[in-house]
């Protein structure tokens, strides 16, 4: 018999590295590194996060961008495209194949298509009458 709980941190962990070692049993690793963290983030001259973009290269040569987000006013400057471009060339130089991410329709479709991405799937009314836009790119 089982019982349902809420998880701990630790309890986050556990079920990670178990779905790790599942996922390595059916397809092995080929980096040594599981994760390397690629994020980075742009600071103005006053010391204050303008923008940033988080994402990692998992152990399968491919990168995923979590976040890309750039202030208001710095928007339609180069920024998030700086951003993206460091992201990409940081993880081919790991040895990445492949980049990955989504995004919402009233967000940057087009930006990312705009820098090569390609939409290889679509999620329907999520959130309610919008759709979620699921991005890739070969590096």
């Amino acid at each position: 018999m089982y019982q349902l709980h809420p998880c701990s941190e630790e309890d986050k962990k556990s079920i990670i590295d178990g779905l790790v070692a599942y996922n390595l049993a059916c397809v092995p690793a080929v980096q040594e590194e599981m994760f390397i963290d690629l994020s980075i983030k742009a600071v103005s001259e006053s010391g204050k996060v303008i923008g940033g973009i988080i994402a990692r290269m998992y152990c399968w040569d491919c990168a995923d961008v979590d976040a890309l987000w750039v202030s208001e006013q710095y928007r339609r400057t180069g920024l998030g495209k700086k951003l993206l471009l460091q992201v990409e060339a940081k993880a081919r130089k790991k040895g990445a194949r492949l980049i990955h991410l989504d995004t919402f329709d009233f967000q940057a479709r087009g930006f990312y298509e705009s820098q090569g991405y390609e939409v290889f799937g679509v999620l329907e009314d999520c959130p309610a009458e919008h759709k979620r836009y699921y991005l890739k790119k070969l590096l």
